[in-house]
């Protein structure tokens, strides 16, 4: 085979990877503008509200996958993301002064909320909540109400529809590289073994309320299955980490 033909066999999924996000942006361009004419003329000429909205959807339908990217997000670059997201939570501790261990909840509308007990630790809440603002009430208890970091990540389809394991395996070894491996074993509490953890957190107040990255993930995910979870001990010992969760 001469050298010729090898580059051109190298360069043609390059090729067609280009051709097809070429192909993708023209379609979402044209479906943005065709989309904006028929909003503006159903609006202005037709007062014609359904077609109004359906222009509109597609607007954003448009919009959404000029913005749609072509190659997936780096582990690293997730990594970074979600060490990012831990500072908001930090900065909003350490204002409140706010030092509780906090319990990992289930709510009504399906998302992972970190309830952190405000004053006495009174348990956790013993009644599904309907998330409405930063602070709840569940009898004399007071709860201070955080998004975790990786809240979305549970509504990814290989962890929404996979078993504790292997969300915990995906998100912590493929879709991040926070850890080499994962193992874990369920008795009276449930024990996680990371075997090489990667994550870097510099929010202290966080880690101690919250957990590190590494256990944060893992008690989200938990408790996306189990309703209620809280992180009873982290130790790193010897390139590993042993993260002991209690269910409720």
């Amino acid at each position: 085979m001469s050298t010729e033909n090898s580059i051109y066999i190298g360069l043609e999924p390059t090729l067609l990877r280009t051709e097809s996000m070429d192909r993708l942006s023209v379609f979402a361009t044209g479906l943005t503008v065709f989309a904006s004419l028929l909003a503006l003329w159903s609006y202005l000429v037709f007062r014609n509200i359904p077609l109004t909205a359906l222009g509109i959807g597609l607007i954003i339908l448009g919009i959404s996958l000029l913005l749609t990217p072509i190659h997936p997000i780096p582990p690293h670059a997730v990594r970074a993301l979600l060490e990012g997201a831990t500072l908001n939570i930090e900065a909003l501790l350490e204002e409140l002064n706010i030092s509780n261990k906090g319990y990992y909840v289930k709510a009504s509308d399906g998302r992972v909320y970190v309830f952190i007990p405000v004053g006495r630790d009174g348990g956790p809440p013993h009644e599904v909540f309907e998330v409405k603002g930063l602070l709840a009430k569940c009898g004399e208890s007071r709860y201070l109400v955080v998004v975790p970091p990786s809240s979305e990540i549970l509504k990814v389809g290989e962890v929404l529809n996979a078993r504790f394991e292997e969300a915990l395996n995906y998100v912590l070894v493929d879709l991040t590289e926070l850890a080499e491996s994962v193992e874990v074993s369920v008795g009276e509490k449930v024990v996680v073994k990371i075997v090489k953890p990667r994550g870097h957190l510099t929010s202290l107040r966080f880690r101690n309320v919250l957990g590190s990255l590494e256990a944060s993930i893992t008690a989200s995910i938990l408790a996306n299955s189990h309703g209620i979870v809280r992180i009873v001990d982290e130790v790193d010992k010897g390139g590993q980490k042993i993260i002991t969760l209690d269910v409720f």
